[in-house]
Parts: structure tokens; sequence; C-alpha cells
């Protein structure tokens, strides 16, 4: 493994400010490394996404996250402390079983406020895109010894300039606000998982104090594969009516109760099956949860571990 402060002189630039990108810049800067980090949003998170609406904080992007690494453990608990809150309510099956549960945890504050904890003191660059990521590097008049995408790889290539060989997998979202506090059946668990139904995932808001606003019940819905594919080109602002009464035959939830919908399009949201990238151009590197799997915690491992264990050529 590189020993500590081994790029002292080195310079980096880190496309992406979610779980993959954090890890990787504080690993580097930890081995004396000067990163800066690219981000094309006004927040951090990636996937890791929460969302100010109707007076509610929804995470219509990861739902909540695991913390059976060890060292993601120790950074997440260091950077969020008591923010940090386990899930207690269960997760059903399609058959209302529990699964099971080697911990859910979420941020108090929102999902994507675990990125900002874990970012905090790294030199972060939002609302900046990147285009061609190769104009980046000294070699081609940029600032940069080496350029690190954590963007999805069909992002990726195309800033990289290389063949995408590789698709994600879409999932359109869903957040449904109804008048009345825990309608239906929504005190009897967070979240039900049907891998084999349209609605492959929906959970309850309000299982997380002090995100639902008093007298409402919010729920997030997330779509199967091939309903997403199906429905992927169609506005998000069509995307309720699609979803509403599967949602509402499902938690028992009354149609008239309706207050408020949103939907949201997650073109690039996961990988079927870990990935491995081609060979890249001197100075250019790609690394997130494609290489692993579409966790947080993996997309902290993946960032983590290429920062501590790459040995980077001068």
């Amino acid at each position: 493994m590189p020993s500590s402060n081994d790029l002292f002189s080195r310079s980096f630039a880190i496309i992406g400010a979610g779980l993959a990108g954090i890890a990787a810049a504080r690993g580097l800067v930890d081995r004396g490394a000067e990163v800066t980090l690219f981000e094309k949003s006004r927040g951090y998170g990636g996937r890791c996404a929460s969302k100010r609406w109707e007076n509610h904080v929804v995470d219509h992007g990861a739902q909540y996250f695991t913390m059976r690494d060890e060292a993601f453990r120790t950074a997440a608990t260091a950077a969020g402390g008591d923010a940090l809150l386990r899930m207690e309510a269960p997760v059903l099956d399609e058959n209302d079983a529990p699964l099971p549960d080697s911990g859910r945890w979420f941020h108090r504050d929102g999902n994507s406020r675990l990125a900002r904890d874990l970012a905090k003191g790294l030199t972060v660059r939002t609302e900046t895109t990147v285009e061609d990521a190769r104009g980046l590097l000294k070699a081609h008049g940029g600032n940069f010894d080496h350029v690190i995408s954590t963007a999805p790889w069909p992002q990726t290539s195309r800033m990289f300039g290389v063949e995408p060989t590789f698709d994600c997998i879409p999932c359109l979202a869903v957040l449904l606000a109804y008048r009345g506090d825990w309608l239906g059946r929504t005190r009897d668990a967070y979240a039900i998982s049907d891998r084999h139904s349209e609605l492959a995932w929906s959970a309850c808001e309000n299982h997380k104090p002090g995100r639902v606003a008093d007298g409402f019940t919010v729920i997030v819905a997330h779509m199967s594969e091939a309903f997403s594919r199906e429905h992927l080109e169609r506005p998000p602002a069509e995307y309720p009516a699609l979803v509403r009464e599967k949602v509402e035959e499902r938690w028992k939830l009354p149609s008239v109760a309706i207050a408020a919908s949103l939907g949201h399009r997650w073109r690039l949201a996961r990988t079927s099956s870990p990935f491995t990238p081609p060979q890249l151009a001197p100075g250019m590197h790609f690394v997130g949860d494609a290489l692993r799997r579409s966790r947080v915690e993996d997309a902290w491992l993946a960032g983590h571990d290429f920062a501590h264990t790459t040995s980077f050529a001068s």
C-alpha cells in the first residue's frame, strides 16, 4: 500500500461529489495530494439525493445506507455523529414478510447530508460541468496531473472520449404526499420491496423523524427496470399518474387525500453487476459504485480503496 504523503505536489481533479468522489478525494488528500472536486449540481451526494419538497425533506435517491464495512462505518459516524439514525421499522417483501435487516441507516437531515458531512474541508466546485475531461490534464493544457471520474460510466466515457461499452439501469421515482398522518398501513412498515412488480420499492418517509410536515403522509416509489425503460422518455410530470394507483392499492391509501406529487427520472440509477473499465489513457481513471455494487457503502468503498491502494505514475 502506498505510504502517507507520497503524493506531495501531485494535483488531482475528481469529477463528481458523490460518495465515491468524496472518499477518493479524502484518501488522496491524506496522501499529500492537492485535490479539487467538480460537481455539476448545486449539492453533493450523487444518487444519495434528498429534496426539500412541499415542506418535507424526502430521500428520492438512496433510501437508506448500510454500514457493514468497518472503514465506512468509522468515517460515516465520525462525520455524521448523532445525525445518523437507524431505521427501526421493517421492510416487507411482496408477501408481507420482514426482510433480513443488517442495519438500515439514514441521515436525520436528508441522506445527501451524509455526503456533505464527509466532504468537510475538501475543495469542491459545484455547478461546474466538465465536457472534456482530457482538457483538465497538464498534458492537454490543463492544471492537473490526474483526472478521476466518478460519474456513471456512460457519462464518463463521453468525457474521456472512449466507447461506452456498458449501460446503466434507469429508475423512475415518484413522490406522493397525502393529507393525514400515518394513512393506510404506513405504521406497519417502513417499506415494501417487490422485485417482481412494476412497483419495485415504496417507502413511507414518516418513519424518518422530522422529515414530514405535521398532518401529512409521504410515500417514495421506485419503479422496476422494465417499467422505467418503457416510460423513460415521457415527461417526469406524467409519472405520478402512472404510479399513484399502484401505490394507493399497496398501502391502502385514500385517493381523495392526495395533496401533491412529483416525478423524477434517474436515467443512470444503478448497474446490474460489477464492471471492469477498459484501459484508459495515462492520467485518467474511473472510480465508482459500478466497480462494486450499486449501494451507498459500495460507492464510498470504491473511492476509498482506489485512493489508498493505487500507485500513480509520475
